[in-house]
């Protein structure tokens, strides 16, 4: 019997790229980002003891309008750069074990359902930073397997709950324990053109606007208090006022797979909430309430 063993919440942004401190500092001026610090401490006192197999990850960069789609290859392997910041993000070599067996797993748990299903084995299937730039914290050591999903950008939260309830299925069915990771932002708006490179600080002072950033600390509240049936209940409104990153597709497919309303699971924030460019962003570890003893056993 498979088991969901720990879920994180998670920004992705491709500042978590730039190496050197003073191009930090010159590229986010007066408040650069903790998450240099957060992401490692997360991986070094959470993750790394953890008894678990795969990283089951929803990519917020890899839109798909048919189905859901997973990448069933055996092995991730290659060289990347974004196309979207090439200056910022490239050259970056990955090599990790895929997890074809659960991506078919979830496939065929969905479709049962009625879930339009791919797990997508097919010659050059791109991977996207949101997978690879977090996996180069969490999994720097590559010993665990990765497999990436993509967000349906037709889907509504219905859709998203039950294919993640699909995914929980399947793991429970199968011999896999497995962190899942939601790989994307909070709200979700860019400053323009003109202005960007001024407000390229992490300070939330530089979110887009005041009813982003407020919305985005209520969402957080409830993450803290495992209200994750009030997440889900504000989960339509969210998407309308504040496009989340993903539409939030990232968080709404995790809590799926967690009981969807009945998951009460607290977040433990690591790093502060921060502003990337407009964009809200933060990052929240999910497990069950343990004490020292249970949680070296888990």
């Amino acid at each position: 019997m498979g088991k969901v063993v720990a879920t994180v919440f998670t920004t992705h942004v491709p500042r978590l790229m730039i190496t050197d401190p003073v191009a930090r500092r010159v590229y986010m001026g007066r408040s650069v980002t903790t998450f240099y610090d957060a992401m490692p401490k997360l991986e070094r006192e959470r993750l790394r003891h953890l008894d678990f197999d795969t990283f089951l990850l929803i990519d917020t960069h890899w839109f798909s309008t048919l189905e859901y789609v997973l990448n069933a290859h055996e092995r991730l392997s290659g060289v990347y750069t974004s196309e979207e910041l090439p200056e910022m993000l490239h050259g970056l070599e990955y090599d990790y074990r895929g997890d074809c067996e659960l991506a078919r797993a979830v496939e065929m748990e969905a479709r049962e359902r009625g879930i339009r299903a791919i797990a997508s084995a097919h010659s050059n299937l791109p991977i996207h930073y949101p997978t690879l730039n977090v996996m180069h914290y969490f999994n720097h050591e590559a010993r665990r397997r990765v497999l990436s999903l993509s967000v349906c950008q037709t889907a509504s939260v219905k859709n998203d709950l039950a294919y993640g309830m699909a995914i929980g299925q399947a793991i429970w069915k199968s011999n896999r324990r497995v962190v899942i990771v939601a790989s994307g932002g909070m709200s979700h708006r860019f400053w323009d053109y003109d202005h960007i490179l001024d407000r390229a600080s992490a300070s939330p002072e530089d979110i887009a606007s005041t009813a982003n950033r407020l919305y985005d600390e209520r969402i957080m509240e409830w993450f803290k208090a495992g209200r994750h049936d009030a997440v889900l209940a504000a989960a339509d409104d969210y998407r309308a006022h504040c496009s989340p990153e993903g539409r939030f597709s990232h968080y709404i497919t995790m809590a799926g797979a967690m009981g969807g309303d009945s998951w009460t699971w607290r977040g433990e924030q690591f790093g502060k909430y921060e502003a990337a460019i407009g964009t809200g962003q933060a990052i929240f570890f999910f497990q069950p309430s343990f004490s020292g003893a249970e949680r070296e056993a888990a």
